[in-house]
């Protein structure tokens, strides 16, 4: 159905009256909610049995990094969001299932997104403590509320739970998030203060490859 609505939405059946193409657009936006749902609660179901897959592979971190940045670039053109990775750490390799990976670092920046302001800045910084590497993701959001920060991680939790609620979701998001990071031996943390934005990080083992013999 999402398909579908999306060609009537670009034009491929043709120029369309302006009163449909509105209903058009609606129905395609509403669908591909569902159809998020669907996967984050199937993601959640595959997790819970101990049934979710991974591939895991030693991988350079900065290509996955520039990789999400440029897939969620398209969402941040309406409303002429920025965004940028600070990485002086490019030899960095980890052992990650590419996939998962960047289904959270996706989870991570659109939640950036959704909460920045119109012409706000998202920054990506990588650092490193020891034997791990720490992905940081900023925004310049309202922060997160200090009575939803204990639940933030809970499934189909949310700051703003009204069926008024101006920003969409799923309420498992974070919690799946969370769940991929520590299958990979990793974490999923967050801080903020109401008012300043938000940050979350991602740590992960950073893998140390051999060097090459001559």
């Amino acid at each position: 159905i999402s398909g579908a609505l999306g060609l009537m939405v670009n034009g491929v059946m043709g120029e369309l009256p302006e009163k449909l193409t509105s209903m058009l657009h609606i129905a395609h936006k509403n669908s591909q909610r569902l159809s998020f749902l669907i996967n984050d609660l199937l993601d959640m179901e595959k997790i819970l049995a101990g049934q979710l897959k991974f591939n895991i592979e030693r991988l350079p971190l900065a290509p996955l990094l520039q990789l999400a940045v440029d897939s969620n670039t398209g969402a941040t053109i309406e409303r002429m969001i920025s965004m940028s990775i600070d990485n002086p750490l490019q030899d960095i390799h980890i052992a990650v299932d590419t996939q998962r990976l960047l289904q959270v670092l996706s989870n991570v920046i659109s939640n950036a997104i959704k909460y920045s302001p119109n012409h706000g800045h998202i920054q990506l910084t990588v650092l490193q403590h020891q034997a791990q590497v720490r992905i940081v993701v900023s925004d310049q959001g309202p922060g997160i509320p200090a009575e939803f920060q204990s639940r933030i991680f809970q499934k189909f939790a949310q700051a703003d739970s009204s069926d008024t609620r101006q920003r969409g979701g799923t309420g498992l998001g974070l919690a799946i998030s969370k769940e991929l990071i520590e299958a990979m031996h990793g974490s999923l943390s967050f801080s903020s203060v109401y008012g300043q934005g938000a940050s979350f990080y991602i740590d992960l083992p950073i893998i140390q490859i051999p060097p090459a013999t001559t």
